[in-house]
């Protein structure tokens, strides 16, 4: 029973330090996240405002809205 209670420690130690380490890692440069600009970041999401509906059976419908 001696040995079991300096390896679970040791597990949770090393648990925690993974946790620690995965939340405070130093993260790569981002142009987009770290200035104020963020006009580098290229996005693949449709226009806000354009809206495409369909279901199978039905016509589908392409809607632009006005903001």
């Amino acid at each position: 029973m001696d040995w079991q209670q300096p390896v679970a420690l040791a597990l949770v130690a090393l648990t925690a330090g993974i946790f620690l380490w995965r939340r405070f890692r130093p993260r790569k440069f981002s142009f987009a996240k770290d200035t104020p600009c963020g006009c580098a970041a290229v996005s693949g999401a449709r226009p806000p405002g354009l809206v495409v509906h369909g279901r199978r059976g039905e016509r589908p419908q392409v809607v632009v809205k006005e903001h």
